[in-house]
């Protein structure tokens, strides 16, 4: 039987998944008769803790049942009890079978037949107890645990057996029952629950009828019974699809019981109702051989009635669904049948003919499910025509695929198919135009077509040679790959394929010499052998072969080329693969010119395919260091060069202002490397530069943390190999007070890099260092370290209590506690509890960070801690008592960016407070208390008893810690100081879960119950939380106590917080709107949790009642709790918002209602009522206010293939509410009642829904007078958002929309601006529907009727509302597309007339000629930097090619045009948007007149919007007019500006390409010693190639290459920097430039990127700026690396001069000089 009909899992069988998931990780209670039981084993099972222990008993019951020799009748009757009692796929009852099973099999003491017999016994009593009750749950849980007799044990199918006689009845009773109840039954979702009642009842009545055929025809009153209620389920189509299909599967069996299958069949044939295909489905699912003998003609009947109920119904998905599964399923038993008699052969090919049919109709249906079961079913029609010989179908079936009636996705399914049934050539033959018309206009391009290609050329593989099978696809796919590089991926996917498929390509593929094959398509094919593992005796041969197209990828500017290279070079299929030199030289150049990659996934693919590298380098040098005894062979040994060379670069690559990207990669292989060393114990001193340590030492400084700490590891590590101390070896800058300073500093990066630098000091340094201290034996320098921050921390507290605005600049504490946490993290808190000295360091610490929280607490406790400054009652700071005037000029204290990590020698002491700097102080003091704390908590022994001596911390220490972080939750109100006592908290939580200390242990719990009590009493709470700022810490302290508890595997607080905080949330006059403000708050911080994941899904119900409520709420505060808990819902439910667009949302933002309902039942009912509520409302104008929340989350469920199969909860019952709904007063509500009902409704119920609304408008013009003209608009809403979603509908319903508008507006003369919109935004999509007149002559009467109407041309009429006058427009022009030439179209948009009053209909107009002027232009990049209108858009598109060409044409040509443009910008209104558009236009027509003194003149007037347009303008007349030298130098100050980087993308853009045109002056400036435009030209290109974005660099790098004799394309911006420095050195040695020219040339560039430049222009700038920054403004370029300029020139210069010693002595001198201003 196929399992499709009728296999519904028993998990959804009863109330919800949730609910059978708990039950089966809930201990089992015993059964009644059993609970004064005194046997071992019923005390074991009521006593054991956890389900894992009753298991275990279960388990010990059956190792005594196999050793005992006598029969314990009383045990195996409780077995046979506690099987029947336990829930279905309980561990218990699942053991149970196994013990029953093995004990039946062995049959030792005890045999089948009695365990049978104890079965039947316990089989008896549930039916005898359930029948007792009333409740049909208590039914529907016996008849579930009965079923499990049926589920692969043998035994309990037997007892099923022996009681058929009361067992059945009993089914056919609890059938009964349920239809009687379900007639009286209201709720949907109770509905539901009965039918799944039901659909179980049949299932196991289904299996007892195949079981026990005999038995049960026995006694025929029972199944007369059943037959009449099967009758009843078939034909109510209110029951869902699979009960009515079992109902009619098991009336086919009743009919075959009693012999009265051929009348059963002759009635199904005869069906009329379409409900009736259940008995179709029931005569298809038990047919045999013999019967398909005896009835072939009948069952083609029935087949064809099958169709017809489809074809008829196809509107009705279960008809629909249910038809495709019987087809299916008929297409499989035939596959099985011997087809031997002519009668059977002839009804098989009527069958299939039948069968084809459908598939075709059916093949690309919306439904996934018809759509996939039609694909099966296709597979299974030919393979029987095949074996029939039927060439007939197999004909119509290649006819089909040549006709144009098909879909590409569909004929490539059908062909993909009959290739793997009739074979690749057989299609060939008889489609011989694939090749050239299918595969070459959509391979690449289309999924269906790679698929095909790659299906085809798989079966092709076994049926021809090698060299036919290679000419015929892999030649075409190499040719077709040589001509269309815009799908390279998808064509490298497939050669990757083809070399799966035959290995021997790959050489052909390579030496192929008839035509040149794109580079990744030769590289794709080696990576695949490489991967694969495919053994090839010339594969090196290959490789060197490849080397110029690796070393081209390698440095190409595409990130896909350069990783397929480095896979090639990497990725093996044995890691032992020993390393080639060709390999370890590309590798060596990757590195060079590839460690900066701006992309993080091509930066995370490169760092883990380099650390492959590493791996094979490790064992290719263990074979290196065997052979090689002596320190000059290993030297010269390959591998071991390699890795020297990969160490220097590394270290190379960390120079000073290096991007981000460039130390990660480089310090992450850099610490690889130095495992290496140490795993192979190579001597770190031979392989390591003499710079690395230094330059280590400066990664300590390094604004990413994680960086930082990479770099301390290696250092460490060192110091531990070489055994000595770096600081002094390398005469670092790491000293004390260097150390302090950066500690108390008010930088926090700055005390970060403190902490690291300390850490590093400490595993060398002698303690002594740090003062005289009694040292631990255990870390003494970090005891002594400590010690030491400690009386540093106690300053700065002193300080703080004396005046807080002194010591938030001059020892802020954050830093010292940072450092101090810091180094407690480094050490084992199990060693520090042996030694009292740290026992008592943690108790000072502990106080203090008390002390440290009542000093900052004031200002992070104010309700307003940004920007709070207060008066500590100090000595009043001198600053704040000078006169302003005093301080502007300058005459007592300059007044700079003075904390800017660029003035970091400044006296802070006479720098003024800011409130930046107090809160700063504040709230990361309590930052680093809060971490300090839980660190200490976590990690530290806790004094339990006094045999313990071993400890750090006490229970009252603990306790006061817990106090501590009540009251910071409580009374914090800066969020970043909140958030991070959570962090601390949680480790606290995470401690006391864990105690077995039962004070400390019940701690959280009770903490828990204390603040849901507080919450509850509106008189405390004032007082004590924070009413604000979304309830402050107090969500994170209940988040802490709930997350904390999960890790334990427990959710009793999580289920005690939800239910109390759900019932707070209830409105009540008993709860106060405060109260349920805050309870919403916390419910929000919990769905919130990622932590709690599922953990909190079975309160989402409750949860998204909760939040619709408290819409209705009467404060603005408890209002907002709502919105902000029904937004965590929304995402908790559907997911994190994977895209911007909300309108247009991912799939996987949305859930079919079949699944959300299955999920969260009672949401069913109680959207309903809402919905219901709210639409009364709405029909008494009244506001509602839970509607707009509910229509969003209504909005992103969409019907489900199987809905109504197995549930019948419809979202179709929802529509008719929010229909009435869409007539709301508010605008946006209305227009999200229209897009909940698209998402709802199913799709071939759109036009009934279209034609509905038509008519409610025509009804609506009778009373138009009276009506509202919101429910006018909200139907007008409708039919526009089901027209724009459903386009397939459009032609056929035109004719009634155009009709019911033009009724309207003659009856109505609508003025109103709003309803107008609607009804032009209807017709654009109508008239957009198709680029030719397909409609009839009324139809286009109706559709051009509102062209006529003057009146709407006026600009009077659209006053309120210009949005009107855009649509207006669009919709002009679609009339004139559709009925005149496109020289009239071209007419309308020249005519321009440009008038302030109707400035939007003109942005239209030039909107529509710069989309046709960028299409014609194939300008993506330029075109996404203007805003166009989706109508304005989808008008350029639906143009035809010719119509364009014609329109652009007369528009590049039209002195008119160009007159208009000119007046246009001219004009005194200022509207950026029309005059940037005009610029734009003017730079792409034919009259172009400006001069480029005026463009550069106008740029400057212009902020940069319109800058972009004028850049456009400048770059045409460049272009076409060239750049005399004479004006060159002031094109190049103007692309200066323009290219700066915190100027708009598009104008750097535009800078690279203007200066690609003006490059040759360089080059003759370099020549004639035009010093001034070289510097410029040098700085510009320069700052070009290093831009933050990516296509402006790879500009810049055509630029470089054009004036370059190289076979490269393109190359990544770092290979062309330094290209572009040496072809300047080539020029100077070509012209025998002098010593002095080219050392000009060379401080030219130096000077740019000196640090020590930038700097002193920083300071210079900075004496003019009055605000003061804490931390450092992120640069603008942050990929730029000024420094890489400068030693590219030194590496250049050194190369190229090496012969001028003047020269190469003040290249070295810069050389020397950079790396000293660099540390």
């Amino acid at each position: 039987m196929n399992s499709l009909n009728n296999r519904v899992s028993t998990i959804k069988a009863s109330e919800n998944v949730k609910k059978n998931s708990e039950m089966r990780a809930e201990l089992i209670k015993l059964p009644e008769s059993y609970e004064l039981c005194e046997e071992t084993y019923c005390l074991r099972i009521r006593g054991a803790k956890s389900v894992q222990e009753q298991v275990s008993t279960i388990k010990d019951v059956g190792k005594s049942v196999s050793k005992s020799l006598e029969n314990d009748d009383q045990l195996f009757q409780f077995l046979a009890d506690m099987y029947f009692h336990c829930p279905l796929k309980h561990p218990v009852r699942n053991q149970i079978v196994k013990l029953l099973i093995t004990t039946a099999r062995v049959g030792t003491n005890i045999d089948e037949t009695t365990i049978i017999k104890y079965l039947t016994h316990s089989l008896q009593s549930v039916i005898s107890n359930a029948k007792a009750k009333i409740d049909s749950c208590d039914w529907n849980k016996a008849i579930l645990s009965l079923s499990g007799c049926f589920e692969n044990f043998n035994c309990g199918l037997k007892s099923v057996g022996e009681t058929i006689s009361t067992f059945f009845p009993f089914l056919c009773l609890s059938l009964q029952k349920y239809i009687t109840e379900l007639g009286v039954l209201q709720s949907p979702s109770r509905r539901n629950e009965y039918y799944l009642y039901i659909h179980n009842v049949l299932r196991i009545v289904l299996s007892c009828i195949q079981e026990f055929p005999t038995m049960i025809k026995e006694n025929k009153e029972p199944l007369d019974k059943l037959k009449i209620i099967c009758k009843e389920i078939l034909l109510n189509d209110e029951i869902p699809m699979d009960p009515r299909t079992n109902s009619g599967i098991i009336l086919a069996y009743n009919a075959k019981i009693f012999d009265e299958f051929e009348s059963f069949i002759q009635e199904a044939k005869n069906a009329k109702n379409p409900n009736e295909i259940a008995m179709c489905v029931g005569v298809i699912n038990i047919i045999n051989q013999k019967d398909f003998d005896t009835f072939s003609a009948d069952i083609r009947d029935v087949c064809a009635k099958i169709d017809e109920f489809a074809n008829s119904n196809s509107t009705v998905p279960v008809i629909l669904l249910s038809a495709t599964r019987a087809l299916y399923q008929m297409s499989k038993i035939i596959l099985t049948l011997d087809l031997s008699i002519q009668k059977t052969i002839d009804s098989t090919k009527s069958i299939l003919r039948k069968l084809l049919t459908f598939v075709f109709g059916y093949l690309e249906h919306h439904m996934d499910s018809v759509r996939h079961m039609c694909k099966d079913l296709l597979r299974n029609i030919l393979a029987l025509a095949k074996n029939l010989n039927f060439e007939y179908l197999l004909e119509k079936i290649y006819n089909a695929c040549k006709s144009e009636r098909l879909s590409i996705s569909m004929k490539c399914v059908i062909l993909l198919h009959t290739a793997s049934n009739l074979g690749a050539v057989d299609v060939l033959r008889n489609c011989p135009d694939l090749f050239s018309k299918l595969f070459s206009e959509y391979m690449g391009r289309d999924f269906m077509v790679n698929n095909l290609f790659e299906g085809m050329f798989t079966v092709s593989h076994k049926e021809l040679e090698y060299n036919d099978w290679f000419d015929l696809w892999i030649k075409y796919l190499l040719k077709f790959a040589a001509d269309n590089d815009d799908y390279m991926p998808e064509l490298e996917n497939l050669l990757v394929k083809a070399v799966k498929v035959e290995p021997k390509i790959v050489r052909d593929v390579v030496e192929n010499t008839e035509f040149e094959t794109p580079t990744s398509i030769k590289l794709s094919a080696l990576w695949a052998v490489r991967k694969l593992g495919i053994k090839m005796i010339d594969f090196n041969e290959l490789m060197i072969k490849c080397s110029c197209d690796l070393l081209y990828s390698i440095v190409s500017n595409s990130d896909e080329s350069r990783i397929i290279a480095l896979r090639v070079l990497v990725e093996t299929h044995k890691t032992t693969e020993v390393l080639t030199e060709v390999e370890c030289g590309h590798l060596l150049t990757y590195l060079e010119y590839n460690l900066n990659t701006q992309s993080p996934a091509t930066r995370q693919k490169t760092l883990s395919l380099l650390k492959k590298v590493l791996v094979r380098l490790e064992i290719n040098l263990v074979k290196a260091l065997k052979e090689c005894k002596t320190k000059e062979k290993l030297e010269k040994n390959m591998h071991y060069g390699f890795f020297v060379d990969v160490m220097r670069i590394l270290v190379q690559n960390l120079f000073y202002g290096s991007n981000f990207s460039r130390r990660s990669v480089a310090l992450q292989l850099f610490e690889q490397c130095l495992h290496i060393c140490i795993n192979l114990n190579i001597s770190s001193e031979n392989v390591f530069v003499p710079s690395t340590v230094p330059i280590l030492a400066e990664m300590l400084s390094d604004c990413y943390e994680e960086n930082k700490h990479i770099a301390v590891n290696i250092l460490q590590t060192l110091e531990n190999i070489l055994g000595y101390s770096l600081v002094e070896k390398y005469k670092l800058n790491i000293n004390r007070n260097q150390i302090k300073e950066l500690l108390t500093s008010v930088r926090p990066t700055y005390s970060i890099t403190g902490a690291y630098q300390l850490q590093f000091y400490c595993n060398m340094v002698n303690p002594s260092i740090f003062g005289t201290y009694e040292l631990t034996n255990y870390q003494p320098t970090f005891y002594a370290s400590l010690c030491w921050l400690l009386i540093e921390l106690k300053d700065g507290l002193d300080l703080a209590k004396q005046s807080i605005l002194q010591a938030a600049k001059l020892n802020p504490l954050y830093g010292i506690l940072f450092a101090i946490k810091h180094l407690l993290k480094q050490l084992d808190f199990q060693i520090l509890s042996q030694e009292i000295h740290w026992r008592i360091m943690i108790a000072e610490l502990i106080i203090l960070c008390k002390m440290l929280t009542a000093v900052v607490a004031p200002i992070v406790n104010s309700s307003s801690p940004e920007g709070h400054l207060p008066n500590d009652f100090s000595e009043f700071p001198a600053e704040f008592t000078k006169d302003e005037t005093e301080i502007n000029t300058g005459e007592t204290e300059t007044v700079c960016k003075v904390l800017s990590s660029k003035n970091a020698k400044l006296n802070l002491s006479t720098v003024k407070t800011t409130p930046q700097m107090v809160l700063l102080c504040s709230w990361r003091t309590i930052k680093e208390v809060s971490l300090l704390l839980g660190e200490i908590v976590l990690r530290s022994p806790i004094y339990c008893s006094q045999i313990n001596e071993n400890f750090l911390i006490t229970k009252e220490q603990i306790i006061e810690i817990g106090e501590h972080f009540k009251l910071l939750l409580f009374e914090t109100k800066h969020r970043g100081a909140f958030e991070q006592a959570y962090v601390g908290f949680s480790k606290l939580c995470c401690r006391l879960w864990r105690v077995e200390i039962a004070e400390l242990n019940m701690l959280p719990m009770v903490w828990l119950r204390d603040l849901i009590n507080l919450i509850s009493k509106d008189e405390q709470i004032n007082e004590k939380i924070c009413a604000t700022r979304r309830s402050a810490g107090v969500p994170f302290m209940v988040q802490a106590l709930i997350t904390s508890e999960l890790q334990m595997g427990s959710t009793k607080s999580l289920h005690y917080c939800m239910s109390q905080l759900l019932q707070l949330c209830t409105p009540s006059e008993h709860i106060s709107g405060e109260s349920r403000t805050h309870a919403m708050n916390i419910l929000r911080a919990l769905f919130r949790c990622s932590d709690l994941n599922e953990a909190v899904g079975e309160f989402i119900s409750e949860g998204v009642k909760s939040a619709l409520r408290g819409y209705d709420a009467e404060t603005w505060s408890e209002k907002n709790s709502a919105t902000l808990l029904f937004a965590a819902l929304i995402n908790r439910i559907f997911g994190v918002q994977r895209t911007k667009d909300s309108e247009n949302l991912n799939i996987r933002n949305k859930l079919t209602g079949r699944i959300f309902f299955l999920r969260y039942p009672k949401l069913y009912d109680f959207f309903l009522e809402e919905l219901q509520c709210a639409s009364s409302l709405v029909s008494m104008q009244k506001k509602a206010n839970k509607l707009h929340p509910l229509l969003l989350l209504l909005s992103r469920l969409y019907p489900s293939a199987l809905e109504g199969t197995e549930s019948n909860i419809k979202l179709s019952e929802f529509i008719q509410y929010i229909v009435t709904c869409s007539g709301c007063p508010e605008f946006q509500t209305r227009f999200l009642s229209a897009k909940a009902i698209t998402a709802l409704i199913s799709k071939d119920a759109v036009p009934t829904m279209i034609l509905e609304k038509c008519a409610d408008i025509i009804m609506w013009v009778d009373n138009y007078k009276d009506a509202n003209l919101n429910v006018l608009h909200g139907n007008l809403i409708l039919v526009h958002m089901l027209l724009k979603t459903y386009k397939s509908f459009v032609l056929e319903l035109a004719c009634d929309i155009s009709y019911t508008l033009v009724i309207f507006q003659q009856k109505t003369e609508m003025k109103n601006s709003i309803i107008l919109k609607a009804i032009f935004d209807i017709l654009i999509v109508l008239l957009s529907s198709t680029t030719k007149l397909k409609f009839s002559e009324n139809v286009m009467q109706n559709l051009t009727y509102f062209s006529t109407q003057n009146q709407m041309i006026n600009p009077e009429f659209s006053k309120y509302f210009p949005v009107l006058r855009k649509a207006l427009y669009v919709y002009n022009l679609h009339i004139t597309r559709l009925t005149l030439s496109p020289n009239a179209i071209s007419d309308s948009l020249l005519n321009l007339n440009i008038n302030e009053k109707n400035i939007e209909q003109t942005e239209t107009c030039l909107n529509i000629i710069l989309l046709l002027l960028l299409k014609k232009h194939s300008n993506a990049y330029v075109m996404s930097e203007f805003e166009f209108t989706a109508h304005e858009l989808q008008f350029v598109r639906i143009l035809t090619a010719d119509a364009r060409d014609i329109i652009i044409t007369e528009i590049k040509q039209s002195k008119k045009l160009d007159s208009i443009l000119k007046e246009l910008v001219l004009l005194p209104i200022y509207y950026p948007e029309c005059t940037t558009k005009a610029y734009a236009i003017l730079s792409f027509l034919d009259h172009f007149n400006y001069t480029l003194e005026n463009l550069i003149t106008e740029s400057n007037k212009y902020p940069s919007d319109v800058k972009t347009s004028l850049a456009m303008c400048i770059e045409r007349f460049v272009v076409s007019q060239g750049v005399d030298e004479k004006v060159s130098q002031a094109v190049l100050e103007y692309l200066t500006e323009i290219s700066q980087p915190w100027q708009p993308d598009f104008l750097r853009f535009k800078a690279s390409h203007i200066l690609y045109e003006i490059h040759e002056h360089f080059w003759k400036a370099l020549k004639n010693k035009n010093i001034r435009f070289v510097r410029s030209y040098i700085n510009l290109l320069l700052s070009l190639i290093m831009d933050d974005d990516s296509d402006i660099r790879d500009n810049a790098s055509n630029i470089v290459l054009k004036n370059l004799d190289v076979d490269m394309e393109n190359v990544v911006s770092t290979m062309a920097q330094r290209l572009f420095l040496q072809a300047i050195a080539d020029v100077l040695l070509s012209t025998k430039a002098s010593d002095e020219y080219i050392i000009d040339i060379f401080n030219i560039i130096t000077d740019i990127y000196s640090p020590n430049q930038s700097n002193n222009n920083d300071i210079k700038n900075s004496e003019i700026v009055t605000d003061l920054e804490v931390f450092d403004k992120n640069e603008v370029n942050v990929f730029a690396e000024p420094i890489k300029v400068i030693y590219d020139i030194i590496v250049v210069f050194k190369n190229s001069f090496n012969e001028r010693p003047k020269v190469l002595d003040i290249v070295c001198k810069n050389a020397y000089s950079s790396y000293s201003q660099k540390k």
